[in-house]
């Protein structure tokens, strides 16, 4: 298994950035600044629905206190 050094030098190697430039930019700076770099653009896709369980809040959205109960719930 690849020890943190060697990820950290990898992930500056393909970036080109310094881990704390890495967490400086925002995602959508990295696109950019890797776009730049590697003169390939970048592009984000959902698989869903295609894989995975779907949509787990049943289409609701739910507030931070309800959800801890629900896992309050399943804990006990």
């Amino acid at each position: 298994m690849a020890n943190f050094t060697a990820i950290e030098n990898s992930a500056q190697k393909a970036t080109q950035l310094n881990l704390a430039q890495i967490k400086s930019f925002s995602p959508y700076q990295l696109r950019e600044h890797l776009e730049k770099t590697n003169k390939i653009k970048f592009s984000f896709v959902s698989a869903f629905p295609y894989i995975g369980r779907g949509n787990v809040l049943r289409e609701n959205i739910i507030d931070t206190a309800t959800l801890d109960r629900e896992i309050d719930k399943l804990l006990r």
